[in-house]
């Protein structure tokens, strides 16, 4: 037991470094698995963000007051004298047309979808060739 401690005694030093070098590995490890932790919630954080501009901005768009101006294009896409009804009432439309071509249906279709609001009620029938009646309610 004497010359262990002899042993450990001549190699005091050596036994330090080694230890001080694993706990510099160590640190080095961490030090790398830290900075790839912060990289990936830096990058989450990002996509955070931008969903959030993104929502800022769908928002905006569905809560402004310009919604209710472009939805008076629907009624102008066909003549009048196809314009059934067409009643706005506190961010909701009721609208039906009647004799509508197909080009004319094409249209006013493009028209409301282009427009961002959402549509709760669509009927579109064939009457008699190339006639249709178009039903929507919307809301914004």
């Amino acid at each position: 037991m004497n010359i262990n401690m002899m042993t450990l005694q001549r190699y005091k030093n050596e036994l330090i470094l080694i230890v001080a070098m694993l706990f510099a590995l160590f640190a080095l490890f961490y030090k790398f698995s830290a900075n790839s932790y912060v990289a990936e919630n830096k990058s989450e954080i990002q996509k955070q963000i931008s969903e959030i501009q993104a929502i800022s901005m769908l928002k905006e768009q569905w809560g402004g007051k310009k919604i209710s101006n472009k939805l008076n294009v629907l009624k102008t896409v066909v003549p009048n004298s196809k314009v059934s009804t067409f009643n706005k009432k506190s961010k909701k439309l009721v609208a039906s047309y009647k004799n509508l071509t197909g080009t004319e249906l094409s249209n006013l279709t493009n028209k409301l979808i282009n427009i961002p609001v959402q549509i709760v009620y669509l009927n579109i029938n064939q009457t008699s060739n190339n006639q249709y009646t178009m039903e929507f309610t919307c809301k914004w």
